[in-house]
């Protein structure tokens, strides 16, 4: 399914950083529920804003992305703010297909009122064709607490196994 990418793994954590249990982490990334899952190799890269009453997510592309079956997938970006088990505000990219570098380029605003004291989850998406169900590839959660939005804040976020995302229910 993910196969560990050493060199991309070396590469992300000297241009992350890393946090205290050694994970390199993006701006306000929150580490994985539960236990101490390593991320996939995928990473996404994204800078969040708050201006003018609205909080603007800006998806700009991905790197290493590969289907459940290694395969090159059609990718898209589902964002949802989350306040506790509860998943509120869905938004979503555009579907980019068969790359394993897709470059999104859209902006997702939500309003200021509706983001605040609440935490970003971004998570990647593989469209499946006809009565299948899209498969989640992994996510990255962040804490808009931990971020100035007032001022542009820009990173690449390793993703996480979807599992370690959800509550007790997943989003649709």
């Amino acid at each position: 399914m993910w196969a560990a990418v050493p060199a991309a793994a070396e590469a992300a954590a000297a241009e992350l950083g890393d946090d205290e249990e050694g994970v390199p982490l993006g701006p306000g990334q929150l580490p994985p529920r539960g236990s101490h899952l390593p991320p996939l190799h995928a990473e996404i890269n994204i800078s969040i804003i708050m201006i003018k009453g609205q909080l603007e997510l800006e998806v700009s592309h991905a790197r290493r992305v590969y289907g459940v079956n290694g395969e090159v997938p059609d990718s898209y970006v589902k964002c949802y703010l989350r306040d506790g088990d509860k998943w509120l505000h869905k938004r979503k990219t555009r579907v980019i297909r068969r790359t394993t570098e897709p470059h999104f380029k859209q902006t997702l605003k939500y309003q200021a009122s509706d983001a605040l004291g609440r935490t970003l989850v971004v998570m990647l998406w593989q469209r499946c064709g006809g009565f299948e169900h899209n498969l989640a590839l992994g996510g990255a959660e962040i804490c808009l607490e931990k971020l100035s939005l007032p001022q542009r804040t820009y990173g690449w976020y390793p993703l996480f196994p979807a599992t370690s995302l959800a509550a007790d229910e997943s989003p649709d």
